[in-house]
């Protein structure tokens, strides 16, 4: 579909300008589809269901000169419109990269319920996702775990 869409422009050299949305207010789930832990979960990351998220998306495009080739899903909107580049954001618009999110934790010193010797550490216990590379803080919540852990096993 986007070869179609790209096929006069593709395999020649090019560069592509995005809006980037940092602070998505989009929030999705993971939740287990059975008590099996070889189950995969149910991953739902509901992307772009918070209205600002798509606002903030179409409001990066002005100022940029585009593409005059009107994406084919969208020709029902008038090429150029707000509601045009809601449809297009809404077809276009992917995630990349250091997906993560933030849920409740239980405190560092709580481990998993019924999983002897079982914690779980990571990105979830960050009260707002960075709006960088999100590996040196994981390390470092990973790194003052660690630390909790070792102390509980002294002890």
């Amino acid at each position: 579909k986007l070869l179609n869409y790209m096929g006069d422009i593709y395999g020649r050299d090019g560069f592509t300008i995005r809006p980037i949305l940092l602070r998505p207010k989009s929030r999705g789930s993971i939740t287990l589809k059975s008590n099996n832990p070889k189950d995969a979960p149910n991953i739902d990351p509901r992307l772009l269901s918070h209205p600002d998220d798509v606002t903030t998306l179409v409001e990066g495009r002005h100022g940029e000169p585009l593409t005059t080739n009107p994406l084919p899903e969208c020709r029902g909107e008038a090429y150029g419109s707000d509601a045009y580049w809601t449809c297009y954001v809404r077809h276009m618009s992917s995630a990349f990269y250091h997906l993560c999110g933030g849920c409740k934790m239980a405190p560092a010193s709580d481990p998993v319920r019924g999983v002897f010797g079982l914690r779980v550490v990571g990105a979830p216990i960050m009260p707002a996702v960075t709006s960088g590379n999100t590996n040196v803080p994981v390390v470092m919540i990973a790194e003052k775990a660690s630390d909790i852990i070792k102390q509980d096993w002294n002890s």
